[in-house]
């Protein structure tokens, strides 16, 4: 178990009051003796709970430090110091290995420290890369190729043949030949029960440390800005391209061919139906710009 002082020198920021051992992170409201918390505004029946702990560790913003009695890291991000100090010296560790269970063609090639659960399948030809973790029953077809660090949860397909059709002279629907592929960066998460589509022609890209949420769908052809984030729920239809360290909140849905610029906001259950300026908070059915 860490002592204050190694979470204070994980966060290279001072601390102050007692070097207690800490035992785990609490929520406020199940703060207790031992334990770490964080706080970014002071609420004064917070603060007088926490008052009340004794032995405790609160990594808080650095107006509120002279109001807590506990040991206290000040830092000017204190949720972004909480999850550094989780992923340190609390989170489990990243399970390693492959299940007896999953089907792994023998043309993919699989990086080192892997983790591959039950029930995966992995097609001719895919690429995962170093440290990844495959969850469950998730399918990466053919052509798909998946960068480092990367997790993918339980019943996610990646790769699958996007929906496309062109009807023929007495109006029945011919399929599109899907020959293209994925390409997933570094970093990057998939949430459970997600779709991506392999792209017509080209490739569909999702870049680096991008963050998808559960139940998210990625037709073929779109791109992904590096560090944006999908909530749950969110349908992006055939070729958006979405710029980087863009929020799209839950139950967006996009029409094909948009172009969200770097940094927009997408409001929650909005339908996007032109383009995005980069910056611009835009919400609604059809979506409007709102601001900045």
């Amino acid at each position: 178990m860490p002592k204050a002082s190694d979470i204070a020198a994980a966060l290279d920021a001072p601390l102050r009051g007692k070097d207690i051992e800490v035992v785990a992170p609490f929520s406020l409201s199940r703060a207790r003796s031992g334990g770490l918390v964080f706080l970014g505004k002071a609420h004064s029946e917070v603060i007088e709970r926490l008052n009340d702990v004794g032995a405790l560790l609160c990594i808080a913003a650095p107006e509120i430090v002279e109001r807590l009695t506990c040991s206290v890291i000040a830092h000017d991000h204190p949720r972004l110091g909480f999850c550094i100090a989780m992923n340190r010296f609390f989170a489990p560790a990243r399970p390693l290995g492959r299940s007896p269970d999953a089907t792994i063609d023998p043309t993919a090639k699989i990086g080192a420290d892997v983790c591959i659960e039950a029930g995966v399948r992995i097609g001719p030809g895919a690429v995962i890369g170093d440290r990844c973790v495959i969850g469950e029953n998730c399918v990466v077809s053919s052509a798909v190729r998946v960068g480092n660090d990367c997790v993918i949860k339980p019943n996610t397909t990646i790769g699958a043949r996007g929906f496309g059709f062109a009807d023929d002279d007495e109006g029945l629907p011919v399929s599109f030949p899907h020959i293209g592929g994925v390409v997933i960066g570094s970093s990057v998460e998939i949430g459970a029960n997600c779709t991506v589509a392999r792209a017509a022609l080209d490739d569909t890209v999702i870049g680096d440390y991008v963050k998808l949420d559960d139940h998210v769908h990625i037709a073929h052809n779109c791109t992904i800005g590096a560090r944006s984030k999908i909530a749950a729920g969110a349908i992006f239809s055939g070729s958006v391209t979405l710029g980087e360290d863009v929020w799209i909140s839950p139950n967006v849905t996009i029409l094909d061919y948009t172009k969200i610029g770097d940094g927009a906001f997408v409001g929650i259950g909005s339908v996007v139906t032109k383009s995005v300026d980069p910056g611009a908070r835009v919400f609604g059915v059809p979506a409007k710009r709102i601001g900045r």
